[in-house]
């Protein structure tokens, strides 16, 4: 007799603007390689619609949804419970919806996956030990790549750049906190270090096209990493820039990939094995790993 199919599910993606997401192009390449029936769609969600939206999706039984612009913070408030990570940065990039087994009741669960899959992103990324980092940007993803570059690497230290330095969301852990100095754009100067990171929506689909100051790159550190998070790679952005000078660089679809590696093992309940992770890459147009 054979195994009965599992229920086609619906997830997706909540964002403004979202019409650039690789997401659903990336899962639907992962269920493709499990066999499952399951959809990941795109969704239009503005600010003012997100407590409907996330609400919606719980009481329609969707397996799952990512958060993006401008949703990562904003969603904490909706979150019946957070993981340990959301906890320590402040901002949700993954919701679970899980049955209450005493009432019943839809919870949603607040996860990010952007910590983990920052991480595994720049494990593909060769390049000059760690020990000094330069964050461009406050939001949401900002915070959980300082988070994991914090927990990762004992003694780097980050120089943080925001336009309001007052309001970056720091360690609170003093030991942590103490290895990050929080700048504005006039005060940053040159980034330094071995590794630059834009986390800003400069270069994003109907985002600004340029930083706030002009980026001289030319007292990082050599063999120094260049990440930008943005993707697609914009034509003569920063990582055009880095990589004429010789920095080794990366866009954000790696880190998308990661991210939505780890977000595919909380809504499936598995690690998600090499064959599926292959086909994601590839839906991505990422080279495959050696």
């Amino acid at each position: 007799m054979s195994s009965p199919q599992p229920l086609a599910r619906c997830f997706g993606v909540f964002g403004d603007p979202i019409g650039h997401s690789r997401s659903p192009v990336m899962h639907a390449a992962a269920f493709a390689a499990l066999g499952l029936p399951h959809c990941y769609l795109p969704f239009h969600v503005s600010s003012g619609s997100l407590g409907e939206a996330v609400r919606g999706a719980a009481a329609l039984g969707l397996g799952g949804v990512n958060l993006t612009v401008p949703h990562k913070q904003a969603a904490l408030e909706l979150c019946d419970r957070r993981s340990d990570t959301v906890q320590r940065v402040g901002a949700v990039n993954t919701l679970c919806f899980v049955q209450d087994a005493a009432t019943g009741a839809t919870q949603i669960h607040g996860h990010n996956t952007d910590a983990r899959g920052f991480l595994d992103a720049l494990d593909e990324l060769p390049g000059a030990s760690l020990r000094h980092a330069t964050i461009l940007g406050a939001g949401g993803a900002s915070v959980a790549i300082a988070d994991a570059l914090l927990g990762a690497f004992a003694d780097v230290e980050l120089t943080w750049v925001s336009r309001a330095p007052e309001r970056i969301v720091l360690p609170r852990d003093a030991e942590a906190r103490a290895r990050v100095r929080p700048l504005s754009w006039e005060q940053l100067g040159a980034p330094t270090g071995e590794l630059l990171i834009n986390t800003t929506i400069v270069g994003l689909a109907g985002g600004p096209r340029a930083f706030p100051v002009a980026l001289e790159l030319g007292k990082l550190e050599a063999g120094a990493r260049v990440v930008d998070i943005v993707y697609p790679r914009p034509a003569g952005g920063l990582l055009e820039r880095a990589a004429a000078a010789g920095f080794a660089v990366q866009d954000g679809l790696p880190m998308l990939l990661w991210q939505g590696v780890r977000a595919l093992e909380l809504w499936l309940d598995l690690a998600l094995p090499d064959h599926a992770i292959e086909r994601m890459r590839g839906a991505l147009g990422l080279a495959a790993t050696p």
